[in-house]
């Protein structure tokens, strides 16, 4: 039975990975590419892609190698890169989305004040303190030597290895509590006031027309990403959390498996929720992919030039001054 798993967990992750890179690689160049690099939405959506990107270079290919060998097919220093990137990205990645969720609650409830908490520059030190937090926070257990990296074969990875158990059962709360349900919390009340707030300018403006479809686009992606959220990581770090506390003596290979594959997940995932569901970035999207493959000629002088970019239908505001108004 390890042989049809293995060529089956093998085959799949390869699709993911690809899935993943070609999704998140077009995302990047779209943000250099097509619209300016001034506004606060794109220097998010390039953060969350950077992220995706990484995820795709490092811990999955690293992930595939194990499930095809059946080992760890490499050595102590590629385990600590391998254990590293994907704590590091696991939980930066989280963060974000709660960041970008406060973000859009200020665009939408309170416009007045968006430009000036969310202004490029600050947006852009609000990531590279995150960044920097989330790598120290990481390294945690290694200045506290209270644990090392090593390879887990159950989840065919690299991972905290801690030398006590109250201490891996201590830090895995934290990490619960601050990365996952911290910011599924954030993101469930920011988005569910914007979702709010949406409905009630609507009635006010437009009540005898019904829903907009600018209104149905938003609530459709407010869901679409809550439920993604919930979907990938909460049963992950749920499924971590009782390896680390209750069931590492009889944790069943499949669900320790399914760990790394539910984040590759992920990381394919999100490059279509953040921008295939925009249509104006889908066009975008398509147009990249005619223009790499020959098919367009000369697009630069025929298309329309771009002058941002939305985080899909999360983006309810017309450039920067978040006018919700405008963007309804």
């Amino acid at each position: 039975t390890m042989l049809p798993l293995a060529v089956v967990g093998s085959t799949l992750s390869g699709v993911i990975l690809v899935f993943s890179f070609i999704g998140n690689f077009l995302i990047i160049v779209l943000v250099f590419k097509k619209p300016r690099l001034d506004t606060t939405t794109s220097i998010y959506i390039l953060s969350l892609a950077v992220t995706d990107f990484l995820n795709a270079c490092i811990p999955g290919p690293l992930f595939l190698a194990a499930l095809i060998t059946q080992k760890m097919p490499y050595n102590s220093v590629v385990c600590n890169i391998d254990g590293f990137f994907t704590h590091f990205l696991t939980y930066v990645s989280t963060s974000t989305m709660a960041l970008i969720a406060i973000s859009r609650y200020y665009c939408t409830l309170k416009p007045n004040r968006y430009k000036k908490v969310f202004s490029t520059r600050r947006s852009a030190s609000y990531l590279v303190s995150l960044w920097t937090f989330v790598a120290l926070f990481t390294w945690i257990p290694v200045i506290g030597a209270w644990a090392e990296m090593g390879f887990n074969p159950l989840m065919a990875c690299c991972n905290w290895r801690f030398f006590h158990k109250t201490v891996e059962m201590t830090f895995t709360l934290l990490v619960v509590i601050v990365f996952i349900m911290g910011s599924f919390l954030i993101i469930a009340v920011s988005y569910y006031h914007v979702s709010k707030c949406i409905r009630q300018h609507n009635n006010q403006v437009a009540s005898h027309q019904g829903l907009s479809v600018q209104e149905i686009n938003v609530t459709k992606t407010f869901f679409t990403l809550v439920l993604s959220f919930v979907v990938m990581w909460l049963p992950t770090f749920t499924a971590v959390f009782l390896f680390r506390v209750a069931l590492r003596e009889m944790y069943p290979r499949l669900v320790g498996l399914a760990v790394p594959f539910f984040l590759q997940v992920n990381s394919a995932v999100n490059p279509w929720i953040y921008g295939a569901m925009n249509p104006s970035f889908r066009k975008k999207f398509v147009q990249l992919i005619k223009r790499s493959s020959g098919n367009q000629v000369n697009c630069a002088s025929t298309d329309r030039p771009t002058t941002h970019i939305e985080i899909s239908r999360l983006e309810i505001c017309h450039q920067e001054n978040c006018s919700i108004e405008k963007s309804l």
